[in-house]
């Protein structure tokens, strides 16, 4: 009966460190998913895009004419009024064709910004959602110690792969904005945040809180203990 009750009480491996392995891996799977949906998003997942190029005065009445471009990391959709339109995709690296632009009325300057920038957002996306996954599988084995500072110094290079990727998407928000303004005086056309974006950052943000739990771990501190 002694022996039982021993045994019964020496910890499991999957139980050590039970409370901040579940945290970690709960953030970073999070932080996955996130970062993925962005890695697939429009034309793949049309309800995710980066950047919206909108028509300032819409067309009256509603028709099917394209009003807006929405650039995703696969491709563009051109959109009307009626929420119908055009996509473009998926391709990798891919090139505006020139009928979409003519739709909405951009020229292809504005279009070779997009298509610059967007190639390097794809492997950067797909770079920062490949290490989220190493992460939070790291994060089952937080019960081995030297697990734990490979899944804390993967954990910092994907929290500073995702804050570069939300750099540059936000970097491509701002220069398709300022090229319209400059050229087009802003008066025809409005550049907006695309829901990727937030989701980016929603990512940046639950990478780095696992990374300060990652570091607890690693270190036994903030009430960590062996």
């Amino acid at each position: 009966m002694k022996r039982l009750l021993q045994f019964s009480r020496i910890p499991r491996p999957l139980q050590r460190h039970r409370y901040v392995g579940f945290a970690s891996f709960t953030i970073l799977f999070t932080a996955f998913v996130l970062s993925l949906l962005v890695g697939l998003s429009l034309p793949i997942i049309r309800s995710v895009y980066l950047v919206k190029i909108a028509a300032v005065d819409s067309v009256s009445p509603a028709s099917n004419v394209a009003t807006s471009l929405l650039f995703g990391v696969w491709g563009v959709c051109g959109l009307s009024a009626l929420g119908t339109g055009e996509c473009y995709g998926p391709h990798l690296g891919y090139t505006i064709p020139s009928d979409i632009l003519s739709l909405v009325g951009l020229s292809q300057s504005v279009a070779t910004i997009a298509e610059k920038t967007i190639l390097v957002l794809l492997i950067l996306h797909l770079l920062s959602a490949g290490l989220s996954t190493i992460v939070f599988v790291l994060s089952l084995y937080l019960h081995s110690h030297p697990a734990a500072i490979i899944a804390l110094i993967t954990a910092i290079v994907t929290a500073l792969v995702s804050s570069l990727v939300f750099a540059v998407d936000v970097v491509l928000v701002v220069l398709i904005r300022n090229h319209i303004n400059s050229f087009l005086l802003g008066a025809r056309f409005g550049v907006v945040f695309g829901n990727g974006v937030w989701m980016i950052l929603a990512s940046v943000v639950t990478t780095w809180i696992a990374v300060v739990i990652l570091s607890a771990r690693a270190c036994y501190c903030f009430g960590v203990r062996p």
